[in-house]
């Protein structure tokens, strides 16, 4: 009786350690489970991260590339270098497009004459009366230089120093008293902070700018759209437009470039930069601003 009792008790303990030892190896398999998927995301994660140091070396590459086409100057037979220019290069890493365009298409917010900040803010919506309200706003600013510490001269302490002097990015328009937020936002692609003229290239204006700037003559209006239809040279266009005073032919030093890149894996960015070129200048180009646009994973 008592072999039958410890046949039982050595039967149960050998069940039971069979169930422990399942159980052991079901957690192992989910350990591996999880471990093996972790690894993949880490892998994953680290290609991204090289992806995205590539594709930031191939787009400083595009951004030389379209500092040395400026400070080549215009090709043979041109006078002067056109005001968007385009290329592309292609490297072992992938291929970057490039696409840089002059300053001088935008109003510059610090130095523009106050017709052409009331025609940008109407066209980005403000009321006639609020425009000229805010472009008075705007030349007031900036007619006040910013001492070292953020004051005007005799003023008391300033919260801001932004508050006097020129604009440092577009983006502080936001913080101006009475401009809204959807203001703020259509106006950015009409301005600029860093073209330093007076003037802008009329003919490359947006059709809303132009119709809402006070004093531009019909006949400018109508020279330009001869212009763009191809029924007026540029030799008449710019003798139709020699007496307003905001228009400029010079060209800013400043130019804003689009870089979209393509890595051999697929794997796509694209950045938006400002550059300074300077031909007096010892170093080739001087990044004003830089940000990533878009990201795009195959």
């Amino acid at each position: 009786m008592g072999f039958v009792v410890n046949i039982s008790s050595a039967k149960s303990r050998r069940g039971t350690i069979l169930v422990s030892v399942l159980w052991i190896l079901i957690f192992l398999g989910f350990l591996a489970v999880t471990l093996r998927m972790q690894m993949s995301g880490v892998v994953a994660s680290v290609r991204v991260t090289e992806d995205k140091v590539a594709a930031r070396i191939l787009a400083e590459a595009g951004l030389a590339q379209a500092a040395a086409d400026i400070r080549a100057g215009p090709p043979d037979g041109a006078i002067k270098l056109r005001d968007q220019i385009s290329s592309t290069i292609t490297l072992p890493a992938g291929v970057a497009s490039i696409s840089a365009t002059n300053e001088a298409l935008r109003i510059d917010l610090n130095t523009a004459e106050r017709p052409l900040i009331v025609g940008a803010l109407r066209a980005a919506g403000a009321a006639p009366g609020i425009a000229d309200d805010l472009a008075t706003k705007i030349v007031g600013r900036r007619a006040k230089p910013s001492q070292p510490n953020g004051q005007t001269s005799g003023s008391a302490p300033q919260q801001d120093k932004n508050d006097t002097g020129l604009f440092q990015t577009v983006s502080e328009l936001a913080a101006l008293p009475g401009i809204t937020p959807d203001i703020a936002i259509a106006i950015d692609s009409y301005v600029t902070v860093s073209s330093g003229l007076a003037g802008v290239r009329l003919e490359a204006l947006d059709n809303k700018v132009l119709g809402n700037i006070p004093g531009l003559p019909s006949s400018a209006q109508n020279a330009i759209r001869n212009f763009r239809a191809g029924r007026l040279s540029r030799t008449q266009l710019d003798q139709s437009l020699a007496a307003v005073t905001f228009n400029t032919p010079e060209q800013a030093s400043s130019w804003r470039v689009n870089l979209s890149t393509t890595l051999q894996s697929g794997y796509s960015e694209s950045f938006e930069a400002l550059m300074l070129v300077l031909n007096a200048d010892e170093a080739p180009y001087r990044v004003l601003d830089w940000r990533r646009v878009a990201i795009e994973l195959e």
